[in-house]
């Protein structure tokens, strides 16, 4: 196929603007002119430049055109499940109860360092083949359910082995994702163990895999200065930081997240306003998960609709994970955003496209405008609020031909 092509045939184009914040270009009868694998021009199709009058068409089918979804915060690798813990929250026990017990994230734990790497390749394949077929073209993936250095290891040479497949990953390392079980509760120790030696050796052992490295910032889980030291060690191996911050509780994640001027600070629904506006000053993208919110049947919602207000970029992600938010589906994160956020469509839609590209230092991705990578959705739609307004359909696109 020719390197230059049209996408003619639409009924329209949907895309945030990277120029404008929370702008949102809706162009009915548009066209979309490619080249070399990018966005060379939009507009509507009577508007198309003389210089693409020779150049091969794509036929949209008279669909909507958007750019594909970017999931900024998901825990793709994992061993096992936790449905028997789910039911038990059915029955009354807290997820913090089901911990103190032994199990929530300890559970997958065990199963995790019990998984050959093969394994972990296989089941992170078949996941991204369902968040590729549901509109994500792009996501953030932690490490996390080793909290030892060697199952780490397995877990970060399963993404350098799907990096290699062609997959579009950016890695982030969380061996402090909670307190190890060889810790015995220490977690100064065990703050130690991941900046002076795991960190270190994860990056030596897989170099140029991951881009970013995290820390759960929580009561009973690491301090703010347990934090600080952790990702100065990460940023000496040019790793960017993303803070999991203020989740269950305040304990000033937000604010050390813009201290260190971190690409985000993620969940969030007891940010202190002083938070917001240290966010938006450093410009770090809050990362909010409001489907965690609804499985954990938590009634606290991360104050979206403040955070815009003080002037922050949001973005909203599934926090795919076994334990918190089983969920791969971006429609049910957008949603939320509109439902229970009390973001508008155009909002929610760009926390979930440029925005979450922007968390992830991708300025080529999430929006439709010149030097973007063209990655289309085509949606077979009336009109793109169709995705929200019919709350339980599993709408699903299509990819232009490559």
């Amino acid at each position: 196929m020719s390197d230059r092509r049209v996408l003619v045939n639409l009924r329209g184009l949907l895309t945030p603007d990277p120029a404008q914040a929370w702008a949102v270009d809706r162009i009915p009868d548009a066209a979309l002119a490619l080249s070399g694998g990018r966005v060379a021009w939009l507009g509507p199709a009577s508007d198309l430049p003389a210089a693409w009058a020779d150049a091969p068409r794509v036929d949209g089918g008279g669909a909507w055109a958007t750019p594909g979804f970017v999931d900024p915060h998901t825990h793709l690798l994992f061993a096992g499940d936790r449905a028997g813990e789910f039911n038990r929250r059915l029955q009354g026990a807290t997820y913090q109860e089901i911990a103190a017990g032994g199990g929530g994230i300890r559970e997958t734990v065990r199963a995790t360092r019990a998984a050959s790497v093969p394994e972990l390749v296989a089941s992170g394949e078949a996941r991204l083949r369902t968040f590729r077929e549901r509109g994500v073209v792009h996501l953030e993936a932690k490490t996390g359910y080793g909290l030892e250095l060697e199952a780490e290891g397995r877990l970060l040479a399963a993404y350098a082995e799907l990096q290699r497949r062609g997959w579009s990953l950016a890695v982030t390392l969380l061996p402090a994702h909670d307190l190890a079980p060889e810790f015995a509760g220490d977690a100064e120790a065990n703050a130690k163990a991941v900046a002076e030696d795991w960190l270190p050796e994860l990056v030596r052992r897989q170099p140029g895999v991951a881009r970013f490295c995290d820390v759960f910032v929580e009561t009973g889980v690491f301090s703010v200065g347990q934090g600080r030291r952790i990702f100065a060690a990460g940023q000496r191996l040019g790793l960017t930081p993303r803070v999991h911050a203020d989740e269950l509780s305040w304990t000033g994640g937000a604010e050390l997240a813009a201290e260190l001027g971190a690409a985000s600070a993620d969940h969030l629904m007891f940010c202190s306003e002083a938070g917001m506006a240290a966010m938006a000053a450093a410009k770090v993208t809050p990362v909010l998960l409001p489907g965690t919110t609804l499985f954990l049947g938590m009634r606290e919602w991360a104050p979206a609709r403040r955070m815009v207000e003080a002037g922050c970029r949001l973005a909203l992600a599934t926090d795919f994970n076994p334990g918190s938010c089983p969920c791969q589906d971006p429609l049910t994160i957008l949603r939320l955003g509109c439902l229970q956020l009390r973001l508008t469509f155009e909002e929610a839609f760009t926390a979930m496209t440029l925005h979450a590209a922007q968390s992830l230092r991708r300025d080529d991705l999430g929006h439709l405008h010149p030097g973007a990578r063209a990655e289309v959705l085509l949606w077979d739609l009336a009109d793109p609020l169709e995705l929200v307004y019919w709350v339980g359909e599993p709408f699903r696109p299509r990819y232009l031909p490559s």
